[in-house]
């Protein structure tokens, strides 16, 4: 299995989440490796990830993964 890379031009890093966007109630959700293919999802690197910022008014959602 191949790694995916970050979604970020420039980005050569292996992406470690997955970023999607829901316009209507002003939210994106970042959270674990989405299935690979979605065209409306957006895989991210570790420091982008940290880094995301979203426009004024949106909400973010972290979906943390346990580890044991």
């Amino acid at each position: 299995m191949r790694d995916r890379l970050c979604s970020k031009v420039g980005c050569a890093r292996e992406a470690m989440s997955t970023l999607t966007y829901d316009y209507g109630d002003q939210m994106a959700a970042l959270g674990p490796m989405g299935p690979a293919g979605d065209p409306h999802a957006h895989d991210l690197c570790a420091i982008h990830a940290d880094r995301l910022s979203v426009p004024k008014g949106w909400v973010v959602v972290r979906h943390e993964t346990l580890r044991t």
